[in-house]
């Protein structure tokens, strides 16, 4: 957005802004002292559930809610920048059909709840899908409400769907949290938002089992988990139920500013209503050993093409990259070996339109100086290796996060080409 329209849009977006100050760390004490009451109403609810097989076959089963449950859990894998290997704590899991998932997907899942029965009708998911990775040693946890059964610094991430907004001791559960998680470890959460607790079905379902059904305040979330030791508390403006369907016909007005107030509205309530929280212990930066949303701009500043060569010529070509993703690009330093080395390929194709057949795919690469961060542009300069077969050729320029993936492949970015004819 340039900046000379910032304070109109600062104005016109006043009716949507909820001063709520910095948030409390002080807990409701009567809900702390009631802690083992409320573990045992969550035992009751799974022991005397009605239909169990209902528990097994979520989320398939509860079709009302199926849509936003993929929702849910595809927002959380990406937040959480989850990726196969990682160890992941599924906190307050119930049925433990969410760590089903993340098992498919190749995570080691440690299911924690209250309810052994929750957990047993769990296992029992996993047992009767022959695809379950077992390799993985999924393990079924259960906990007393104060301690999590972990060691320190053992697992890389904790997803919690919709079990939070359950917890009345919030302050020992999220330094225990804190606690079982590595260095760069983060929480994510998925919990409904501001009236839950005091909805119908909310106090229905408190009245008939007993379970804590909780006003979650992110504002009191954020500073209990930044005092137990969390470095930042962030939430995503996304939602299970958040849709804005435009006619084709009319995107160009909409980019202009045509219904935005209706977008803006519902984007206001999903914020209000839903809440997506992500809990960091370390940095919140989003590098490209986890690669959030990655977007790139190649321009080549010189030589314009096409480019006349002798063989065995040398040529320089400069480039100009920009970052315009969410991602930091890492480079690599002398005796560095982090993960997410990022740099700048080169592809040689024979001549051709709108692309020749590959030469050589890995045929060369230019380093950063430093880390590329968001919205930052740098220079790059390209010594590239003599050609010495004469012929026409085309060179691609796209940047690669070494072992992982080029951006093209991503849609990341669109590589230039120049031409080159040896002779």
């Amino acid at each position: 957005m340039h900046a000379t329209w910032e304070p109109i849009f600062h104005f016109a977006l006043l009716p949507f802004r909820l001063p709520r100050g910095r948030g409390s760390a002080v807990e409701q004490r009567d809900l702390v002292r009631r802690t083992e009451e409320y573990n045992g109403a969550a035992e009751r609810y799974f022991a005397e559930y009605r239909h169990p097989q209902f528990l097994i076959d979520k989320p398939f089963s509860d079709a009302p809610d199926f849509a936003a449950h993929l929702i849910a859990v595809g927002v959380l894998v990406a937040a959480a920048r989850l990726r196969p290997g990682d160890t992941v704590v599924e906190f307050g899991a119930g049925s433990c059909w969410l760590s089903h998932f993340l098992n498919r997907f190749g995570c080691r899942t440690i299911s924690v709840d209250v309810s052994e029965t929750a957990l047993a009708v769990g296992r029992r998911l996993f047992e009767r899908d022959p695809r379950t990775n077992w390799s993985l040693d999924p393990q079924f946890v259960p906990y007393d409400g104060y301690t999590l059964p972990l060691k320190d610094a053992s697992c890389d991430r904790i997803v919690v769907y919709d079990a939070f907004h359950h917890v009345p001791n919030q302050r020992v559960v999220l330094a225990e949290m804190h606690r079982v998680l590595t260095a760069e470890g983060i929480v994510a959460m998925s919990e409904p938002g501001r009236g839950h607790a005091s909805n119908p079905t909310s106090l229905a379902e408190t009245a008939t089992t007993g379970v804590l059904e909780n006003e979650l305040v992110i504002e009191d979330l954020a500073v209990l988990a930044e005092d137990v030791g969390f470095r930042e508390v962030s939430v995503l403006a996304e939602g299970p139920t958040r849709r804005h369907e435009i006619p084709v016909r009319d995107i160009g007005p909409f980019k202009g500013g045509r219904g935005f107030r209706r977008y803006w509205r519902g984007l206001c309530h999903e914020l209000v209503h839903h809440h997506y929280m992500l809990l960091y212990k370390g940095s919140s930066r989003t590098t490209t050993e986890r690669p959030g949303k990655l977007s790139s701009e190649i321009g080549i500043v010189g030589p314009a093409g096409p480019v006349a060569l002798s063989r065995g010529e040398r040529l320089r070509v400069d480039l100009r990259v920009t970052n315009v993703g969410d991602t930091s690009w890492l480079h690599r330093g002398a005796g560095d070996s982090r993960a997410g080395w990022t740099r700048l390929g080169v592809h040689l194709h024979e001549g051709g339109e709108p692309v020749g057949k590959v030469i050589d795919f890995d045929w060369h690469r230019a380093e950063f100086d430093g880390d590329v961060e968001p919205e930052s542009s740098v220079r790059v300069r390209c010594e590239l290796p003599a050609i010495h077969r004469p012929g026409a050729y085309d060179l691609q320029f796209d940047l690669v996060v070494e072992g992982l993936l080029w951006f093209a492949e991503r849609g990341a970015s669109r590589p230039p080409r120049l031409r080159v004819n040896v002779s």
